[in-house]
């Protein structure tokens, strides 16, 4: 299967996924948007990942509309994506759900699903996942809202053949100090009150890769 990544800053980069896709020996382009490079064409991949970035969905900058468009036409044609935190705000965005101001999340913070998701999850699933955000967004029409937290409610959801998660199951040690080492700022005021040190304190758990695993294998299927 061949797989295009939306990659919009260096420091926020694939991780578990990166490892979902060597194991299953998928073909992966990442398209490092920070470099100008430019946005696949929906002939190019079999699905599609837009990653997450400090922009907002509302920034008036040409590159977002333009992704927007693709990923619209994307899920126009059933094809599978995943979108990450600001990936997700954009799926959200081109279906007419609109970006707003939310308590700042930045932290260890708990998700849950409210119920049993067929065919994605068999049971309500829960666990512990990075929330990096200030912004989230209102569920486009037609939209099955997925996930919750205690803070914001829109944390996740599904739209045809298309996953948006606002929070980061794909998060590794690594991708988290590499999170930090650029962003650390964006820490303060969050509404979970948690420290650099507090946050580099907590190892992602392995459920967070189960569950994430158990999408892109869904989407990996939907795609064949």
């Amino acid at each position: 299967m061949k797989i295009s990544i939306i990659q919009h800053v260096a420091f926020e980069k694939p991780g578990l996924i990166a490892e979902w896709a060597q194991f299953h020996q998928h073909d992966v382009n990442i398209i490092e948007i920070f470099k100008q490079q430019k946005l696949p064409r929906i002939q190019d991949f079999d699905l599609l990942i837009v990653l997450g970035g400090p922009m907002s969905a509302d920034d008036d900058i040409s590159w977002l509309f333009e992704e927007r468009r693709l990923i619209k036409e994307v899920v126009d044609q059933n094809k599978p994506m995943l979108g990450i935190c600001l990936g997700a705000q954009q799926l959200a965005k081109a279906y007419g759900g609109r970006i707003v101001a939310t308590p700042k999340e930045v932290g260890w913070a708990s998700v849950t699903s409210s119920a049993a998701i067929q065919p994605l999850f068999s049971e309500a699933v829960h666990c512990t996942a990075l929330h990096w955000h200030g912004e989230g967004f209102t569920l486009p029409e037609g939209a099955q809202r997925l996930f919750t937290s205690d803070l914001w409610e829109n944390q996740g959801f599904m739209l045809k053949n298309a996953i948006g998660l606002q929070f980061h199951l794909e998060t590794t040690l690594e991708t988290l100090q590499n999170i930090i080492k650029n962003d650390a700022a964006f820490v303060e005021n969050s509404k979970l009150e948690q420290s650099v040190a507090d946050i580099l304190a907590t190892t992602p758990s392995a459920i967070n890769k189960k569950i994430l695993f158990q999408i892109l294998d869904y989407l990996s299927q939907v795609a064949s």
